[in-house]
């Protein structure tokens, strides 16, 4: 399998805590492209408590990257976006132009606190989605209580019509046995609508592995699921289009 489009990337240096240099930038890309992976959408950190960069920052930096990956005939195609997390008023900053949806999309990748109330964020969503923005849950198998009980999974995408992302390294259990258990019963539920690689390093379980992933979820659940994760549905993403 090839192909793959990864929503959830860390690839902009210098922004936030994923690479920390142009040269690891550009390892990172180098390593995708041999993971099957020709379309990243690079989500830096957006977050009230800290500095972050601007909407512009972000495309002024992605124009650089892709030059440099383009120079170096490195085959992924760069698109904007942000990792945001929630807070009050966020749906004024995205309709102010202040925080950058998912490749210019309705759709927007959104994160909360490992341990926050399933009340606030079924209400967050909901907000988010009156404002007609399409939010992906980041990373939903960090969430202890969405998915303590699988039901609650659910209804939380019953409640909201959100969109459920899960990490590769989640997967394959690079960060432990609670997350790999959580994200593959996720998927056998099937639930989840996007695999990204939440990569923030060139070296070790954050880096933009893809393949290994793909391979597991085309043998324990099948090829069409997998593409729909993978393709399919980022596709849909970088198309402005619902799933």
């Amino acid at each position: 399998m090839d192909g793959f489009i990864d929503i959830h990337s860390h690839v902009i240096p210098c922004v936030d805590d994923g690479s920390q240099s142009i040269e690891q930038s550009v390892k990172m890309l180098e390593i995708a492209a041999s993971e099957g992976i020709s379309t990243i959408i690079a989500t830096p950190h957006q977050k009230a408590d800290r500095r972050c960069v601007t909407p512009e920052g972000i495309v002024k930096r992605i124009e650089i990257l892709q030059k440099k990956a383009d120079e170096l005939k490195i085959p992924v195609k760069l698109f904007p976006g942000n990792e945001i997390f929630y807070r009050h008023g966020l749906g004024e900053l995205l309709e102010l132009k202040k925080i950058r949806t998912l490749a210019d999309s309705h759709y927007v990748l959104v994160e909360f606190l490992p341990g926050e109330d399933f009340g606030y964020i079924r209400d967050a969503l909901n907000r988010l989605i009156s404002f007609g923005y399409w939010p992906v849950v980041a990373h939903v198998e960090r969430y202890l209580n969405v998915v303590k009980n699988l039901q609650k999974a659910e209804e939380l995408k019953e409640d909201t019509g959100c969109y459920f992302q899960v990490n590769a390294a989640s997967v394959m259990g690079n960060h432990g046995f609670g997350e790999k258990a959580v994200a593959r019963k996720l998927l056998k539920q099937g639930t989840v609508d996007f695999i990204g690689t939440d990569a923030h390093r060139s070296e070790g379980r954050r880096s933009p592995r893809l393949r290994e992933c793909a391979g597991w979820i085309q043998k324990r659940l099948g090829k069409d699921y997998a593409d729909k994760l993978l393709i399919g549905n980022p596709q849909a993403v970088l198309e402005d289009r619902v799933i």
